[in-house]
């Protein structure tokens, strides 16, 4: 597993808190494949991998039914003196990124962080299977 910051830590774990039994038990294990994180640039967005032979490979069976893209939740990033609102996303059934217009990186050493989440994602479906 990656080493994830505490900031990405608390932000996962208040959004994997969010989500419903088994989708959290899909989450906790998407979370636990990660190892390769990629901040971009001032880190407004932060992308998490599993990575197999140079290749991206999530393993199938902790995938979630829905392959789109999908919100998993939005809220706001908080430590003394700094704050950013945050977007987590999923894409091909797996958590991929963590999005913020504000830079993240001074998150990076900040202490006493926390994340209160705004906007839980709805039951996490396949969006031909709602039809």
């Amino acid at each position: 597993m990656a080493k994830l910051l505490p900031f990405e830590h608390a932000i996962l774990s208040e959004v994997g808190s969010s989500l419903s039994p088994e989708q959290r038990g899909q989450f906790a294990a998407q979370v636990a494949h990660i190892n390769k994180v990629q901040r971009l640039l001032e880190w407004n967005e932060i992308e998490f991998y599993c990575m197999r032979w140079f290749k991206v490979r999530w393993p199938t069976a902790i995938l979630f039914q829905n392959h789109g893209e999908f919100m998993l939740g939005a809220g706001t990033l908080r430590a003394p003196d700094i704050f950013a609102p945050v977007k987590v996303w999923a894409v091909g059934g797996h958590i991929f990124s963590i999005e913020s217009e504000a830079p993240l990186k001074a998150f990076r050493t900040a202490t006493d962080v926390s994340f209160a989440l705004a906007d839980a994602a709805q039951p996490i479906i396949p969006p031909d299977a709602a039809r």
